[in-house]
């Protein structure tokens, strides 16, 4: 079986920014075709969404004279977990501006981040920061008043809901990718919120190194989910840290990871999805074409 194989959109945060301008959009989209992608994620961060908004023509017809599919976008919106119930309502206004921009792309999948309790110190993921993975366990706060599971029905399983109706409505499947240190983090929790939720157009994206962060074994989690699984980001890591590795460079086993995505009959795409550090910069591109290469040989042997 050959899968389709994706630039994930940590090649443009990595080579240019978090977050990119326009211009850098553009010529992360010029990327993905000189190193051979013909399919990419596109992003849309806090305000910058409503520049990807404002630029969805210029960016369509740069994919199109590249010859690039866009098959994933991603409204990050941090606020679509907060308790304060104006902010969420302004999130999920514009996360319905990015199902509306899913659709223009013709991405066929958008995907919501579930982001931090809001006992966190510190966001794992700050939009207002420079891109940074959370190399060291947050710290949290103990309040008296914080009750998990009511904040988990009233904000966590109401926001998914209601951002998987939107999705639907725009004809798109929702995909949540569990990430280390957030609400949703692994795959026994968004098992728990799909069957909260209890719809088919909700999936998950299978990320590799996240999951592999938490010890967590690809092969196990993609027989947890099965058919649930909607896109997997690759990248490579040796079960310790949350580095996002070339791929064969650290202790996945890939051979496995990809029978186990043809037993359950997987017909998605796999996103490469390595760098995440800015002393990657230099190399980066290198990384991506091994990472690409790499995947290309092994699916000719299985």
């Amino acid at each position: 079986m050959k899968w389709g194989l994706a630039m994930c959109w940590l090649y443009a945060i990595t080579k240019y920014r978090y977050v990119p301008s326009l211009e850098e959009i553009l010529l992360a989209i010029d990327d993905a075709k000189r190193m051979g992608f013909q399919y990419m994620e596109l992003e849309g961060v806090g305000p910058q969404l409503y520049v990807v908004a404002e630029n969805r023509a210029i960016i369509k017809k740069r994919c199109k004279e590249n010859g690039i599919a866009l098959i994933d976008f991603v409204p990050v919106l941090p606020d679509i977990m907060s308790t304060d119930s104006e902010k969420r309502r302004k999130a999920l206004e514009d996360f319905r501006l990015g199902c509306e921009l899913g659709s223009y792309f013709e991405t066929g999948m958008v995907q919501v981040d579930t982001f931090h309790l809001p006992i966190h110190v510190e966001p794992p993921y700050d939009i207002s920061k420079e891109f940074r993975y959370a190399y060291k366990a947050p710290q949290l706060r103990v309040e008296p008043n914080f009750d998990f599971w009511e904040y988990f029905d009233e904000v966590l399983v109401s926001s998914v809901s209601e951002c998987n109706d939107m999705a639907k409505d725009h004809g798109l499947k929702l995909c949540i990718e569990p990430r280390t240190w957030e609400n949703i983090s692994d795959v026994w929790a968004l098992e728990l919120l799909m069957r909260k939720i209890g719809s088919e157009n909700l999936g998950a994206v299978l990320d590799v190194a996240h999951l592999a962060a938490q010890k967590m074994q690809p092969v196990i989690c993609i027989e947890i989910l099965g058919k649930r699984i909607f896109y997997v980001h690759a990248s490579d890591n040796n079960y310790l840290t949350e580095d996002h590795l070339e791929i064969g460079k650290g202790s996945i086993d890939w051979t496995s990871t990809l029978k186990a995505l043809q037993k359950h009959q997987y017909k998605g795409y796999i996103g490469v999805d390595v760098g995440g550090k800015p002393e990657l910069k230099p190399t980066i591109d290198t990384m991506y074409i091994n990472s690409k290469t790499y995947l290309e040989n092994l699916m000719k042997q299985i």
